[in-house]
């Protein structure tokens, strides 16, 4: 389930997607069958595909079993790193540097997610005199956001339809718990080739 979180409360209008958008996966570039059928049985790993032949790195990794639907909370970034709303621009900066980090949640006093903010929101939008400024004045203060049971389907669908780049996951008291990004969906992909995406 995805919604939209403004001012530390959920918003009642959930974003929309459109399912058709999104093609089941399946090795061979086949449409995914919904039973178990047509599964191969893999082959021993016995050296490091960087030494053997491109075609039969493929051929093992579409042979292997399919793999289901899986959930935000499986591969979600965790611990999640956030600031307060009342850190300075320059503060938070630093701190995504240090941290080497693209986008980072902002809470409340309680914990609760309020805002979100990325490296370019604050190159884009801060100047020089306004860097002691706290960070609420620059977030964005409508974050879209995800619950842990969320199917990956969804997240890719939202990502595109929402044209964004990362998605904070977060328990029943809004509070971040974790975080979803475009490139974490790449290396589930790069992990398991064949990923079978079930709605």
């Amino acid at each position: 389930m995805f919604f939209w979180i403004h001012d530390g409360r959920i918003s009642p209008n959930p974003p929309t997607s459109y399912a058709d958008r999104v093609h089941k996966i399946h090795p061979g570039g086949k449409n995914a069958p919904i039973s178990g059928e047509g599964e191969g049985s893999s082959l021993s790993h016995q050296t490091s595909f960087l030494h053997r032949p491109p075609g039969d790195v493929y051929k093992e990794s579409a042979g292997q079993t399919e793999k289901t639907v899986y959930f935000l909370h499986e591969i979600m970034s965790t611990p999640v790193l956030t600031l307060p709303s009342t850190e300075t621009i320059s503060n938070c900066l630093d701190f995504m540097l240090e941290k080497r980090i693209r986008h980072l949640p902002i809470t409340n006093e309680k914990g609760i997610l309020v805002g979100f903010v990325s490296d370019r929101d604050i190159l884009e939008k801060s100047k020089s005199y306004e860097r002691d400024w706290p960070i609420s004045d620059i977030m964005t203060k409508r974050v879209l956001a995800g619950s842990p049971g969320a199917e990956i389907r969804g997240v890719t669908q939202v990502l595109l339809e929402e044209r964004i780049g990362c998605i904070p996951v977060v328990n029943d008291d809004n509070h971040p718990i974790g975080m979803i990004t475009r490139s974490d969906l790449l290396r589930l992909l790069l992990k398991y080739p064949n990923l079978n995406i079930i709605a």
